[in-house]
């Protein structure tokens, strides 16, 4: 398949089960008087918010979307039509059971804001996609210093209109993947230790969150507008996988990479059903508990089983596979 390799397809992977366990590890949906509420354990934990780093891996995702992007001979306007038919179906699904459950307000918030939070990030790698032909003529002329443009316009964007760099940031991973694909997997311990050393000083000095994602309660988000952290974090992933990930042609790995944007549609709608559906039982430990004990993670973890199960069942139905090229 054009656009394919296989040790892209191993960091596409490993990025898709990040940003899933991740989600699932810090969604927290509180059964309370008017409904499910959302929190997070970082918000009473925060000594937990070192794991965020490893598991906010969105960086990985675009790296690899860029790589396959600049290999791909797919159109444009094909990759949409096989996204609008799962979204719309999604969509659409949800609003019935809404609907037809008369859930309470407050729930119905709460199911709206989880199912369509990742959609964000679906607009995004859409104007990449229609951006690569640019960026490859970037890549074409001015080689690895085509990275410094998106850096720099993060910067200006940071100190100026901020939401551009929900473009920036992620272009410059997408930058990277596309130069990837002509010059193959380099600089991978510079862009480890200065994505580290930059998080650092942005923590230490700028006074960014040290979390990589929200729900910790601070003022601010690393991923709300993405921040230069955001940007730095996904800087050393590539290093670290560049580094460490080898070519991986398992069934697994070849499963995750066909449906990997798929997952990342429907995972948090996994999530919502084990939740919803528990509800009969009453209120479930893990489950519909406030995040603020410290037995919690551990009665998470012990429920992404059956998260994974029902995301099994979602993205084996008819339009669950839609592949990435």
């Amino acid at each position: 398949m054009p656009g394919r390799d296989p040790t892209i397809d191993s960091v596409r992977a490993v990025a898709v089960v990040g940003v899933i366990a991740g989600h699932w590890l810090v969604t927290a949906l509180v059964s309370g008087p008017a409904g499910l509420t959302v929190d997070s354990p970082l918000r009473h934990m925060p000594d937990l918010a070192p794991l965020s780093w490893v598991l906010q891996t969105l960086g990985l995702f675009f790296f690899a979307g860029g790589f396959a992007a600049a290999r791909s001979k797919t159109g444009l306007w094909h990759k949409l039509t096989r996204l609008a038919v799962p979204v719309a179906v999604l969509l659409a699904a949800w609003a019935l059971i809404i609907v037809v459950s008369g859930m309470p307000g407050e729930t119905s918030k709460t199911v709206i804001h989880l199912v369509t939070s990742p959609l964000w990030f679906l607009g995004v790698y859409v104007v990449l996609q229609a951006l690569t032909p640019a960026m490859s003529w970037l890549d074409g002329k001015l080689r690895a210093w085509a990275l410094t443009i998106p850096v720099v316009l993060t910067v200006v964007g940071e100190l100026t209109v901020n939401e551009i760099t929900v473009i920036t940031v992620w272009w410059a991973p997408w930058q990277a993947g596309i130069l990837a694909a002509r010059a193959g997997l380099r600089w991978g311990l510079p862009l480890l230790l200065g994505g580290a050393l930059a998080y650092f000083l942005l923590v230490r000095y700028a006074g960014y969150p040290v979390s990589a994602v929200g729900g910790t309660g601070e003022a601010r988000s690393n991923l709300a507008p993405p921040s230069p952290a955001a940007l730095a974090l996904a800087a050393a992933q590539v290093g670290a996988a560049s580094l460490t990930v080898r070519r991986a042609n398992s069934r697994l790995t070849r499963w995750i990479n066909d449906r990997a944007l798929m997952l990342f549609l429907v995972h948090q709608s996994a999530l919502l059903i084990v939740v919803l559906t528990a509800q009969a039982f009453g209120v479930v430990p893990g489950l519909h508990t406030s995040p603020d004990d410290p037995m919690w993670p551990l009665l998470r973890l012990a429920w992404l089983p059956v998260f994974t199960a029902t995301l099994f069942v979602l993205c084996t139905v008819p339009f669950g596979r839609t592949r990435n090229h």
